[in-house]
């Protein structure tokens, strides 16, 4: 396998100096928010510019295939509604391939509900085996990584289980920024089916899930270059004052907004699945 990409399916996203951000097929984009490859150097061990990372919760959960001994070591992510700490090692993993998924979308691949997988990390071959078992073909009959990616996208087409009409109903919700309440009163469920609903195709909450987006938004919202005032925020995001804010924010990241935007080179923020 050769470790190259040269964008044959004129899929790429946008890429960064250690990433490659990758679409899906239409098929999958309700789905499947893009694929990731990242490609190191290979080096025997992290240098002082690998420093651990804080990863933002994004309910959505994902697959990572990292390149060991010439073989991948498959894990599967469930959504995640807090932020962890992880070591960065661009430098030292010569591949690691990403299926980030929008939120919802892992119910897709799966049948179990995903309040069993939240803030869970297994490996692939014990909770989904057969997926497990085609990426790891594809890896094996694939010259280049654009075949590899190509080949991933189409055998997750074809194991697709989803319900579009749940997808258009979260997206929607998602667009919208509506409440719950709203929400259940336009589709007709009792507040009790929709977060049930919610509870196995997202991992979380209708309340949950509105949580994570909102202090994602503020993440994003502060690293635009100027100084956002944090009772701002706050008004735009639509809390009830800034204490609330900073309340939300602390309790999913584990660090105020002041510190957040004070240390910005020690966190992760997912750049494309909102």
């Amino acid at each position: 396998m050769a470790l190259t990409y040269q964008n044959r399916l004129q899929n790429l996203a946008a890429q960064t100096s250690t990433h490659l951000y990758l679409w899906p097929s239409p098929p999958l984009r309700p789905f499947v928010a893009h694929y990731t490859l990242c490609l190191g150097e290979g080096t025997s061990a992290p240098t002082q510019d690998f420093l651990p990372l804080t990863i933002f919760p994004d309910a959505s959960g994902c697959l990572t295939f990292t390149l060991k001994g010439g073989e991948l070591e498959g894990l599967l992510y469930g959504p995640s509604s807090r932020a962890v700490r992880v070591d960065n090692d661009l430098g030292v993993c010569p591949l690691r391939f990403f299926v980030e998924f929008r939120p919802g979308g892992l119910s897709a691949f799966t049948a179990m509900p995903l309040w069993e997988l939240a803030d869970l990390v297994i490996p692939l071959d014990q909770g989904e085996g057969e997926l497990d078992r085609v990426v790891q073909d594809c890896w094996q009959r694939r010259e280049d990584l654009d075949g590899f990616v190509e080949a991933v996208d189409r055998e997750l087409q074809a194991r697709l289980r989803g319900s579009a009409s749940f997808s258009k109903l979260l997206a929607r919700y998602m667009a919208d920024r509506q409440s719950p309440e709203s929400l259940a009163g336009e589709t007709g469920y009792s507040s009790r089916h929709l977060t049930r609903l919610f509870r196995e195709r997202c991992g979380l909450s209708p309340k949950g899930l509105q949580r994570i987006l909102r202090v994602n938004t503020a993440a994003r919202l502060m690293r635009k270059p100027g100084e956002v005032s944090l009772t701002h925020l706050a008004q735009e995001l639509g809390y009830f004052d800034q204490a609330h804010f900073i309340h939300d924010f602390r309790s999913v990241c584990g660090v105020t907004p002041g510190t957040y935007r004070a240390e910005l080179s020690d966190f992760y923020n997912e750049p494309l699945k909102f």
